[in-house]
């Protein structure tokens, strides 16, 4: 059984998932260029996959979802 997804979550999910894979990768190799220390690079890298991160919880709690009443779902069963 299908369940119809709306087109808006998808692309929200398609950029946060190309955001998680770009942007610790760019921040990894930007960083490099001002130090070499491969730690500050990596510790860095991981701060920006926790941002991407907190930033699709965020939107993803404040996402309007259309609420059903049980009264529809009774009345098909």
């Amino acid at each position: 059984m299908a369940v119809d997804v709306p087109t808006s979550v998808i692309v929200k999910l398609m950029f946060f998932t190309l955001a998680m894979v770009s942007f610790p990768v760019l921040t990894f190799f930007v960083s490099q260029q001002y130090t070499s220390n491969t730690l500050v690079n990596g510790g860095l890298a991981a701060l920006a996959a926790n941002v991407v991160l907190f930033a699709y919880v965020i939107m993803a709690f404040s996402e309007d979802v259309p609420q059903s009443d049980g009264k529809e779902s009774k009345k098909q069963q």
